[in-house]
């Protein structure tokens, strides 16, 4: 009996410790995280890029006061403000590949959280997104 409630016991031990699954699908695009800022990155087929700001759940969020720039090799991109974010107002070059940065601010007078993309919009072997926004490790 205390072999059989022993081995129960052990069995919950290691069920309750099973890492727990992500609650949201991946996201599209490139993930953009940083202390403060949560947002996503992503070329549209029409070669404009949006960038949606997110929740915790991965859900939209309201932009509120927050601002991005965009740079494509050291240009600026004109942006236009959407309800959960920015767009281009223009396509994104498509001489591949490109350094984008994107700078997003939480106030106009906040320290800028910045982050680094490689405009590549082929499709990556492994994981199936585009080489910008790839999950792979390679």
């Amino acid at each position: 009996m205390k072999t059989l409630l022993l081995s129960l016991f052990s069995i919950g031990v290691l069920v309750a410790a099973e890492p727990a699954k992500p609650a949201t699908e991946p996201r599209p695009g490139r993930a953009l995280e940083a202390p403060g800022v949560r947002a996503d990155f992503l070329i549209q087929p029409d070669r404009k890029a949006t960038v949606t700001f997110v929740e915790e759940a991965g859900k939209p969020a309201a932009r509120g006061d927050r601002t991005v720039t965009v740079k494509v090799d050291g240009k600026d991109v004109a942006l236009e403000a959407q309800p959960n974010g920015f767009v281009t107002k223009e396509p994104l070059p498509t001489k591949e590949p490109a350094q984008i940065v994107v700078q997003i601010r939480a106030k106009a007078d906040a320290k800028p959280a910045n982050f680094r993309v490689t405009l590549n919009t082929s499709l990556c072997g492994e994981c199936k997104r585009p080489e910008y926004g790839c999950t792979c490790d390679h």
